[in-house]
């Protein structure tokens, strides 16, 4: 009986080696992954960073200026004045397609029907 007991003892012993070594692997395995998408997301922080200088070192008015200038003949820009302002009266509806009529539409949004608000 002692003898059996023993063996008992010792194929769990070795089973909960297997398990044991098996999880650990499996962590580490887990960890490595881990590690290297935050050293991808430390590089997509970078990469996104130094975007963003450039887009602001791309974007300021006195390069925006210099490049007008010198595609002057390419770009047709001319001014901004006044007369280029438009009222509200002057902005053309959008076509109804399949809403119907605009006093239907209107009617709608104001009974709080989303459906018809693309």
């Amino acid at each position: 009986m002692g003898r059996v007991f023993n063996l008992a003892l010792l194929v769990a012993m070795i089973v909960g080696a297997v398990v044991t070594y098996d999880m650990k692997h499996r962590a580490e395995i887990i960890a490595d992954k881990v590690a290297r998408l935050q050293a991808e997301t430390a590089e997509e922080k970078d990469e996104i960073a130094l975007l963003k200088a450039e887009w602001s070192m791309l974007t300021q008015p006195a390069r925006l200026q210099d490049v007008v200038e010198a595609y002057a003949d390419h770009f047709h820009l001319e001014p901004f004045t006044p007369e280029h302002i438009a009222t509200v009266q002057e902005i053309p509806f959008r076509p109804l397609d399949e809403q119907g009529d605009a006093r239907e539409v209107l009617a709608r949004i104001a009974a709080g029907d989303r459906i018809g608000i693309q």
